[in-house]
């Protein structure tokens, strides 16, 4: 068998088990977030060059862009912050539930597997002695 024809038989292995199709649901969520307390995002002015008059009256725009810009990137950035410690904090609380209830089911077992071979032992013994 040639290399390509080894290859294609793996891809088409691949693709028939799931590895080679990205995921779907990860790729189809929008990176959509948007702060809520930051207010609209400032819109980026033309600029006019026309002459010079409205060539200065977009440099004032631009620079009023910059500063609302600069603001809003701040307060996203805060925002952003913000809602990623909720987030981790939340899961993390999430992971602590989990692993709990997973420490409390093993003891839960060791425990019941402990009685049970105290137990096979007395009979065993009491069986012995006979």
């Amino acid at each position: 068998m040639t290399m390509r024809g080894s290859f294609m038989i793996l891809y088409g292995a691949a693709i028939m088990t799931g590895l080679a199709v990205p995921d779907r649901a990860v790729q189809a969520q929008p990176a959509d977030w948007k702060p809520k307390s930051c207010g609209a995002a400032p819109v980026a002015p033309k600029v006019d060059a026309t002459d010079v008059r409205h060539f200065n009256a977009s440099v004032d725009r631009v620079n009023a862009y910059e500063k609302a810009a600069r603001a809003y990137a701040a307060c996203a950035s805060g925002a952003s912050s913000r809602e990623q410690s909720a987030i981790s904090a939340d899961a993390t609380a999430r992971m602590h539930r989990v692993h709990d209830g997973a420490v409390r089911i093993q003891k839960q077992v060791s425990d019941e597997f402990s009685h049970l071979s105290a137990e096979m032992k007395k009979g065993h013994d009491h069986l012995a002695t006979q």
